[in-house]
């Protein structure tokens, strides 16, 4: 076997698993497709991160390899294409190499769905992160685009800071919201978000929330997913010792925060 625990994803969710299972004494092997820190590491300044008022995420990530790093824990800079379930343990493929172990924590988290006619105005108006970036919008008209839990989260959230809150979709509309049934037919602005087109209606907005899920990794076989996001009971999915942590898990509120206590569950698990 070549590794106790093999953590798919090296951002804050899979290095604080990373921390917790090896500093328990488990061989830890992190892959890695790119570089350690995932989009934390892209964040200019974190303000809601605990003990940091304004850092670098860049700064913040590299403590956690760092750390990671001293208690054990390897990196492989490779994308992991497949996971086979072997008995009681798994095989992980590589483009190159296969790796055994008898625990797998998904920490890669997801691609998000995104509307066909976004174009110009992500960071600009249009966010995919409500909890993040909806006390910008304090007081001001949003609009929170799709269906399902992960858009009626979203206006709840938003309802209580906003002065008003539209809710595109296509399936139910939520509670509070004032609903515009149909899809996004185009963004509306020139440097910012000044407003969208749905159905032949135009609405004027100042930030639009793009709640559409996100397609988490089909990475092994019989995996439950639900709206592209992994099902799992705090962490566990219904893959007996392959655990979820951070953006792709059904539920996640996606924030650095909850990334971190969702790794550190799921490397208590391992045992």
């Amino acid at each position: 076997m070549d590794s106790d625990v093999i953590i798919i994803g090296g951002g804050p969710a899979g290095l604080t698993a990373a921390v917790y299972a090896a500093r328990a004494g488990k061989s830890v092997i992190i892959f890695e497709g790119n570089k350690l820190g995932g989009t934390l590491a892209k964040l200019k300044k974190i303000v809601n991160f605990p003990g940091s008022i304004s850092d670098d995420g860049k700064q913040i990530a590299e403590r956690m390899a760092n750390q990671a790093l001293a208690f054990g824990a390897k990196v492989e800079y490779e994308f992991v294409r497949s996971v086979h379930k072997n008995g009681d343990g798994f095989t992980v493929y590589t483009d190159t190499r296969e790796f055994s172990c008898k625990y797998v924590i998904y920490c890669g988290g997801m691609e998000r769905s995104k509307p066909k006619t976004e174009r110009k105005f992500t960071g600009s108006g249009i966010s995919y992160c409500a909890v993040c970036d909806g006390n910008f919008f304090k007081g001001k008209t949003v609009a929170v685009i799709g269906d399902g839990e992960s858009a009626e989260r979203d206006v709840e959230y938003l309802l209580p800071l906003c002065a008003k809150v539209y809710h595109v979709f296509t399936e139910k509309a939520a509670v509070g919201a004032e609903p515009l049934k149909g899809k996004v037919d185009e963004f509306l602005g020139d440097a910012v978000l000044t407003g969208i087109s749905v159905g032949g209606r135009t609405v004027a907005v100042d930030g639009a929330f793009i709640a559409m899920g996100g397609v988490a990794t089909g990475l092994i076989s019989g995996l439950e997913t639900k709206d592209g996001l992994i099902v799992n009971s705090e962490g566990r999915t219904n893959i007996p010792n392959f655990f979820v942590a951070g953006d792709a898990c059904a539920g996640s509120i996606r924030q650095v925060v909850s990334a971190c206590f969702e790794g550190a569950r799921a490397a208590y698990y391992c045992k």
